[in-house]
């Protein structure tokens, strides 16, 4: 399902922001097209995908046709920024974790969705997420994920 996942850190100020900081850590590593970044944007616009967990997250996504290899960044936020929640159009989440999925097969977002927010109720483990080195939650992350595959 995912051949990757990057973790990052940042200080975005807006969603788009959030967005653009993982675009770029996928599009370095040659995972996703240019595309990626303004399909991503005008999905989340029409899709909002906040998700009001204790800690919240963001699950951001597009089409398959902007990706080339499949990964996940996952960016962990020094401040919350606000996106749309996902579940009421009415209300914003305050994010403090962006997983963008960059998936090859549209077939793949459901199973990945569901696997993520899995992980991300667990509020425990997020907040240790925060501080946890970036190689060792990706670890973590891929132990998880390679076995639910």
């Amino acid at each position: 399902m995912i051949n990757d996942i990057l973790i990052i850190d940042g200080r975005p100020e807006t969603w788009e922001e959030a967005l653009e900081y993982t675009f770029n850590a996928l599009h370095e590593y040659g995972y996703v097209k240019k595309s990626f970044l303004s399909a991503c944007i005008e999905r989340e616009k029409k899709f909002p995908t906040g998700l009001p967990t204790k800690i919240g997250v963001a699950i951001p996504h597009t089409d398959a046709k902007h990706v080339i290899t499949p990964a996940i960044c996952v960016l962990r936020l020094g401040k919350p920024v606000l996106f749309q929640d996902m579940g009421d159009l009415d209300h914003s989440v305050k994010v403090h974790f962006v997983f963008n999925m960059a998936l090859k097969d549209n077939n793949d977002q459901l199973p990945m969705l569901r696997s993520i927010i899995s992980i991300v109720q667990n509020s425990r483990f997020l907040r240790r997420s925060k501080r946890k080195p970036a190689d060792r939650l990706r670890k973590e992350l891929m132990e998880i994920w390679c076995n639910a595959e």
